[in-house]
C-alpha cells in the first residue's frame, strides 16, 4: 500500500513487559489489519513480529491470563490464537466492536447488533436479547454481574438471570467501563460523561470540557483515556492530567504495566517511561 492511513485499536502487555497491538491499515478502500508483538519496547534488542494477519479491520483486543489473545473485527468475526496458532469464528452479521472476559471459557463481545455473545470454551452463542443500540464495552466482576455501555446511552446490567436496563441522565455516547468491584463500577463517555456506581444506583461524577474513552485501574488509581488530551487519572473527585502529546482511546492494564493505544502509537508505561512504537 502506497498510500494509507494507520489505527491502532487496542494494545495488551504480558507479565514480561511484550505488548501485543491490534493495527489497521486503511487504503482508502479497503482495511488490513495485524496483530503485532513487541518484545520489550525499552530494549534495543525489541523484536516486532507480525502474528496474525487479515484483510480486515481488527477494532478490539483482549488477553487471557494463559496468555490467549482474541481480536475481533468488522466483519463480525473473532479471532483467538496465540504465536501462529489461529482460529476465525464469525460470530455476528453486523461489525464487533469490544471483545472482553474473565478467562479462555468465559468471553464476550458486542457491536452494531446491539447483542452480547458468549464464548463457554466450545463455541459462542447469543448471550442476550438486542439491547437497542450499538454495544462499545463489556466488562463486570463475575459472570453474574456484567455491565455493556454504548451508542445512545446504552447501559445494561446482567445478574445471571436478567438483564436490566439502566437509565443514566445523560444522552452520551458510553464509550467505557471499568469494574472495580461488585459495588464499585464506573462508566465513561462523551463530553467528560463519568457516572459511578453499581446496579441501578449512580453517582453523577462527569467532568466537563473533555471526552472520555476506555478506562483502566493501573497502581491503585483509575486511569481515563482522553482522546486528543491525553490519558488522565481521577481521584473519585477531579481528573487530572497525567500525560499528553499523543492521542489515547484504549487502555489496559496488569500489576507492571499500563498499555495505551490512540491514532498509530501503541505504549506501554510502567510508572515512569513511556516507550512504544508508532506503525506507518
Amino acid at each position: 500500500m502506497a498510500d494509507y492511513s494507520v489505527t491502532v485499536n487496542g494494545v495488551v502487555v504480558a507479565d514480561d513487559g511484550t505488548i501485543f497491538s491490534a493495527v489497521a491499515y486503511y487504503d482508502g478502500e479497503s482495511f488490513y489489519s495485524f496483530v503485532i508483538s513487541e518484545s520489550d519496547v525499552s530494549s534495543d534488542d525489541n523484536e516486532s513480529e507480525r502474528i496474525y494477519e487479515k484483510p480486515c479491520w481488527f477494532t478490539d483486543i483482549w488477553r487471557s491470563k494463559s496468555g490467549r489473545i482474541l481480536v475481533c473485527d468488522d466483519n463480525g468475526a473473532v479471532h483467538a490464537g496465540s504465536g501462529t496458532d489461529w482460529v476465525g469464528s464469525q460470530v455476528s452479521s453486523r461489525p464487533l466492536n469490544t471483545v472482553w472476559g474473565f478467562d479462555d471459557n468465559t468471553i464476550y463481545c458486542g457491536g452494531a447488533e446491539g447483542v452480547v455473545y458468549h464464548w463457554d470454551g466450545t463455541r459462542w452463542s447469543t448471550f442476550s436479547p438486542a439491547l437497542g443500540n450499538t454495544i462499545l464495552c463489556i466488562a463486570g466482576t463475575a459472570p453474574n454481574d456484567l455491565y455493556v455501555s454504548g451508542e445512545g446511552s446504552l447501559f445494561w446490567h446482567y445478574d445471571g438471570q436478567q438483564w436490566s436496563q439502566i437509565q443514566l441522565p445523560t444522552n452520551a455516547i458510553l464509550v467505557g467501563l471499568l469494574a472495580l468491584s461488585s459495588t464499585d463500577v464506573l462508566v465513561s463517555g462523551s463530553a467528560g460523561t463519568l457516572f459511578r456506581g453499581s446496579d441501578l444506583a449512580w453517582t453523577d461524577v462527569s467532568q466537563s470540557g473533555r471526552d472520555f474513552y476506555k478506562m483502566a485501574f493501573y497502581r491503585k488509581s483509575i486511569h481515563i483515556a482522553g482522546g486528543g488530551q491525553g490519558v488522565f487519572t481521577f481521584d473519585g473527585t477531579t481528573v487530572s492530567k497525567l500525560k499528553d502529546g499523543f492521542p489515547v482511546y484504549r487502555l489496559s492494564a496488569n500489576g507492571s504495566y499500563l498499555t495505551l493505544a490512540g491514532g498509530n502509537s501503541a505504549i506501554r508505561y510502567d510508572g515512569s517511561d513511556w516507550l512504544g512504537p508508532d506503525y506507518t
